[in-house]
């Protein structure tokens, strides 16, 4: 297949080569942590309410500082945004971990380190996004974002959570912070050893100037517009509040087992891996924006019948489905990105595309676990979903703005 020799065209070219391995290993310690840092939290402070404000520490600065964070990336290279963030959340992780190993880490710290933490994400996402295109030709763009969805979903969603738990079991969960810095050391390592790339052309305005040109951009463009309002809804509304009321339907509507609430956020994990596989070995749809829009609008009706499972195995197997869906649409959306956003101001498009994802996303959590006790878990699952379902097919249907990209002629796989 054509992708299939774009697959060895990619893999063949140094610079792309090493930003993967150092994302991969990166992502293998964050997989670690995920399973660590709750455990960490809960050893030091027996608190449940303290996991949420170390976990909203984190998160908060990411959606502040996101704008700000596009803007550096447009002003700089990005292959040094993104060593500087590596680098710096090494330094946070590996000091954590060292207090923790001492016995002296607290709350405070834990507070002030995941706020650091997620000042440097606030720069790595939208650099990590804009990075890409200075590597590779356009039409190779779709091969490795899969290879990186890919690797990302098997290091940090299903070998990394694994591993963490070995080690939190074994030589202790403060391990894991040292760990996980040793992983972004790696990563900074490759970033330090590619080739310099290129700062983006500077417009000459301030950065407040450069942010609300990045805004209008996202504003004046339908496709992104449209996509980024549809999608963040979807995120709010029906997917992240999975992480509440998939084991609220498990447990109390289904009465499953503790363990087999595990097997359904793994169906999920290894559903995106199989999406990311597909991508991989397929060739680039024409109508990509039709096909991206349909594979979304597709998630939330399963989401429905999700809602509507009579047994924790069927729920599984259908969260598995969304999960391939979900995954291959963010490959395309990625790429599409990358490919049709102007170079200059890619960082902060993507910085406005983040910011949507992250900051509604603890909004959608909340409101679920309250409207929940109040209408049921099936409800709560059923009605959103079939709410967002239609609306995604909606601008799709009578926005023909939307989809000029597909009625252009798409450049050639190699």
């Amino acid at each position: 297949m054509a992708s299939l020799a774009s697959v060895r065209e990619v893999l063949s070219n140094r610079q792309f080569t090493l930003l993967w391995s150092g994302q991969t290993v990166s992502q293998f310690g964050d997989g670690i942590l995920s399973v660590a840092l709750p455990l960490l939290v809960l050893a030091i402070t027996n608190n449940a309410t303290d996991l949420g404000l170390v976990v909203a520490a984190r998160l908060v600065p990411t959606v502040v500082f996101l704008l700000l964070g596009g803007a550096v990336t447009d002003r700089v290279s990005r292959r040094l945004a993104m060593l500087t963030s590596d680098a710096s959340r090494a330094v946070i992780t590996a000091s954590m971990g060292l207090l923790a190993l001492s016995g002296s880490l607290n709350l405070t710290e834990l507070l002030v380190g995941s706020i650091l933490f997620g000042i440097f994400d606030a720069l790595f996402y939208p650099a990590s996004t804009a990075l890409l295109p200075d590597l590779i030709s356009v039409e190779h763009l779709t091969t490795c974002n899969s290879l990186s969805r890919f690797s990302g979903a098997l290091a940090g969603g299903l070998i990394g959570p694994i591993t963490g738990g070995v080690v939190a079991s074994t030589i202790g969960t403060s391990w894991s912070l040292i760990i996980d810095a040793g992983t972004f050391v790696v990563s900074a390592g490759c970033l330090l050893i590619m080739r310099r790339t290129s700062r983006p052309e500077s417009s000459g305005h301030s950065m407040v100037v450069e942010i609300k040109e990045g805004l209008s951009y996202c504003r004046k463009t339908p496709w992104i517009f449209w996509t980024i309002g549809v999608a963040g809804l979807a995120n709010a509304l029906v997917f992240s509040p999975t992480a509440v009321l998939l084991p609220l339907l498990f447990k109390r509507v289904l009465h499953a087992p503790n363990w087999m609430v595990g097997v359904g956020f793994a169906a999920i994990g290894l559903g995106g891996l199989v999406g990311a596989a597909i991508m991989i070995v397929i060739p680039r749809p024409k109508a990509r924006i039709r096909t991206m829009w349909l594979v979304w609008a597709t998630a939330p009706i399963l989401a429905v019948l999700f809602g509507l499972a009579r047994s924790a195995w069927l729920a599984s197997f259908i969260v598995f489905a969304v999960g391939g869906l979900l995954m291959v649409g963010n490959i395309l959306w990625e790429s599409l990105m990358q490919s049709e956003v102007p170079k200059e101001i890619l960082g902060r498009v993507s910085s406005v595309d983040w910011m949507v994802s992250l900051g509604l996303s603890p909004v959608g959590v909340a409101v679920a676990g309250v409207v929940s006790g109040s209408i049921g878990v099936r409800a709560t699952i059923i009605v959103p979903s079939t709410v967002v379902g239609l609306l995604s097919l909606l601008p799709l249907i009578f926005v023909r703005s939307i989809t000029s990209i597909d009625r252009r002629p798409l450049a050639p796989e190699i």
